[in-house]
């Protein structure tokens, strides 16, 4: 059988309680309504916005990405929000906005060098049959051949 001393802790970890938390205390807190234990807590619950507001907070944001504090506190007015909610929303949708342009510009890099990478592998294959038949004379690509042979031997 648990102690009520093992209880304590046991309650205080489940619950993030502090280190002196009577298991009374703590089993009160739980049985408050969630709104009510976030309000003594300082926590709050995730905004939902409707479809509408949504809506109007994308246009909004597609016309300009960023507010003067009077069109913040008219766009406020008009949802139904506090001017920092707006705010916020819009700081939000500006970096998952550069989230998402910053993962495009990594996939279109990604793929360019897969493209170099083969052009590279195809050219590589060229010189080589072009040295295997012999066909190149110029003393260029002579030197060229040379220098490529002394790196690969060394």
């Amino acid at each position: 059988m648990i102690q009520e001393e093992e209880c304590d802790v046991v309650l205080r970890l489940a619950v993030g309680g502090g280190e002196k938390t009577p298991v009374r205390e703590i089993s009160e807190r739980l049985m408050r309504p969630a709104n009510e234990r976030e309000e003594a807590e300082g926590t709050r619950r995730k905004l939902r916005l409707s479809e509408e507001q949504l809506s109007l907070l994308e246009d909004s944001f597609r016309a300009h990405n960023t507010l003067a504090h009077d069109e913040k506190r008219e766009l406020a007015q008009r949802l139904h929000l506090q001017p920092r909610q707006v705010e916020v929303w819009f700081q939000n949708r500006r970096a998952r906005r550069k989230l998402k342009q910053t993962e495009e510009d990594c996939e279109s890099l990604r793929k360019c060098c897969q493209r170099l990478t083969n052009e590279n592998r195809r050219l590589k294959r060229e010189l080589m049959e072009l040295r295997a038949a012999r066909l190149i004379t110029c003393s260029s690509c002579e030197k060229i051949a040379r220098d490529e042979k002394k790196t690969i031997n060394s």
